[in-house]
């Protein structure tokens, strides 16, 4: 009986150079890739040549800076890695998802050249401002994302007087235009961002879609309370103080609030009514966190305790009449 053929079988040395390069290959290739990329892009142009979009960035103060200079890391590994990524979420897209990040401008960018706004008040199409201070804890693009594509923007984000007054009212800063307006009539400082929508000609519609809470800087509580009753505007620590409010007679809270913006928080109905003292008891025993929200549990000995009914406090609770 014949032996079966021996498969021919490669030298160790071949074996091993191919499964190196079996390896090594697709990376070098990718990497490749990526350097060439890095040298001849970002080519921003490719996708936004349109016509609207050009004219846009023309229009803008950042119409001379290149398109790099912005949104492509400087260092020659950082223009790699964008390379890379350029390629394989724009060109062949297979890693897609959440490209914005890479294409966004990071402050690093934007400092260098205007590092000169933190060290000064900026004063600019009749504003001051104060970047040390009010742009605390934010990004550039949160108020200058149109800086350099102005209309085109996908995403714009700019700065508005609701986003200042917000921070003024709470942090108890001034709140008088002219610190921060120069030349500006007030009638001119309500038509732009938030304002112009809550200050327009349907506002008694609109007013209330703004933060309530910024409206004391020029209104006062009088001027609320003719329509809205007692409370309003709602000032930041409002929750604290709601509760005299809402018991006023001149409180107008459903105007507003549907009876469930109370209830989902109290857990029962609010305001307490005549019947729900009555049966109190019951809510209590099913939730004992349920009166604890809002009430100290001195509340609840002052009438349970202190006060003793005819045959003792504790019998009237648990029903063993006189037992003290």
């Amino acid at each position: 009986m014949s032996e079966a053929p021996k498969r021919p079988t490669l030298p160790p040395r071949v074996l091993r150079s191919l499964v190196w390069i079996a390896v090594v290959l697709p990376f070098t290739l990718v990497a490749g890739a990526s350097v060439f990329l890095a040298v001849v892009t970002p080519g921003c142009a490719r996708c936004h040549n349109d016509a609207a979009f050009v004219e846009a960035t023309d229009r803008s103060a950042h119409s001379g800076v290149e398109c790099v200079a912005c949104h492509v890391p400087a260092g020659a590994l950082d223009r790699a890695a964008f390379g890379f990524r350029q390629a394989f979420h724009m060109g062949i897209p297979i890693i897609s998802s959440a490209g914005r990040d890479w294409e966004a401008v990071p402050d690093s960018r934007c400092m260098r050249c205007h590092e000169e706004v933190v060290d000064r008040v900026v004063a600019a199409r009749g504003l001051r401002i104060d970047h040390a201070t009010c742009a605390k804890g934010s990004a550039c693009t949160d108020c200058h994302s149109t800086t350099a594509h102005t209309t085109a923007t996908a995403w714009p984000r700019v700065y508005d007087m609701e986003t200042c007054l917000r921070c003024h009212v709470a942090s108890d800063v001034s709140a008088n235009c002219d610190l921060c307006h120069d030349g500006k009539l007030p009638a001119d400082r309500v038509t732009t961002g938030v304002f112009a929508i809550t200050h327009g000609p349907r506002w008694e519609q609109t007013h209330g879609m703004g933060g309530s809470a910024t409206c004391t800087a020029c209104h006062t509580a009088a001027n609320c309370a003719k329509c809205h009753g007692v409370g309003l505007p709602h000032e930041p620590r409002y929750l604290k103080v709601h509760a005299a409010h809402a018991l006023s007679k001149e409180a107008r809270c459903l105007s507003c609030h549907e009876a469930t913006f109370c209830s989902e928080c109290h857990g029962t109905a609010m305001p307490h009514t005549n019947a729900f003292t009555r049966t109190h008891a019951a809510a209590a025993r099913a939730d004992e966190k349920l009166c604890t929200r809002c009430h100290a549990e001195a509340d609840c000995i002052t009438c349970h305790v202190t006060h003793v009914h005819p045959g003792g406090a504790i019998g009237a609770l648990t029903g063993k009449g006189g037992e003290r």
